[in-house]
């Protein structure tokens, strides 16, 4: 116990490798305490990175006159799968975690799909219905109020091109490629407010 005593004051001293060392050296335990949990829409992959987080922050928290490593360990892990599961039981980042790509289909640039605003949940059929009624909605206004050259500009904005990549394929300046990509951004922001 003294030699992982020490690689924990040694972790929280800022020694990456004592930091690893104690990581490893406590990954069965949290493999274990995650194996009481369940977190919707995550893997248990996902469960164990959030025990490690909760190592991670027992570690450098803590105070060996005033705790036990052990157990002290295994509440901070506990906390935070604890919290995880409060979270993502509130679905507060439920519309984040289920966008689905969207496919201008339209275009002769086939292969350039975007990220839009469709939310696929396949409980609820109606509602993703309607969303895609709603996406389609979304996409027929946009290419109304955007030139050609600007929708092409987003779609590839929307996948995350560079903008020197995007002067490059369109053949005009980087400069002119942040005007434009402004100049949609506040012609998008007056769609919010109609739909």
């Amino acid at each position: 116990m003294v030699d992982l005593l020490k690689l924990v004051h040694d972790a929280k001293a800022g020694n990456n490798e004592a930091m690893e060392e104690v990581l490893q050296q406590f990954k069965p335990k949290v493999t274990a305490i995650c194996r009481e949990y369940f977190l919707v829409g995550a893997d248990f992959d996902d469960l164990i990175q959030e025990g490690m987080i909760g190592l991670y922050k027992a570690i450098n928290s803590f105070d060996e006159e005033k705790n036990n490593l052990k157990t002290y360990a295994s509440l901070c892990i506990h906390r935070q799968l604890q919290n995880a599961v409060k979270n993502a039981n509130r679905k507060k980042n439920s519309p984040l975690n289920s966008y689905v790509p969207i496919n201008f289909e339209d275009s002769d640039d086939d292969e350039v799909t975007s990220n839009l605003v469709i939310v696929d949940d396949s409980s609820d059929v109606e509602k993703n219905y309607i969303d895609k009624e709603m996406n389609a909605i979304v996409i027929s206004r946009v290419k109304v109020m955007l030139t050609e050259e600007q929708f092409k500009l987003l779609k590839r904005f929307l996948n995350g091109d560079s903008y020197a990549h995007m002067a490059e394929v369109l053949n005009i300046t980087q400069k002119k490629v942040d005007n434009e990509i402004q100049s949609i951004k506040k012609k998008l922001r007056t769609i919010k407010g109609e739909i």
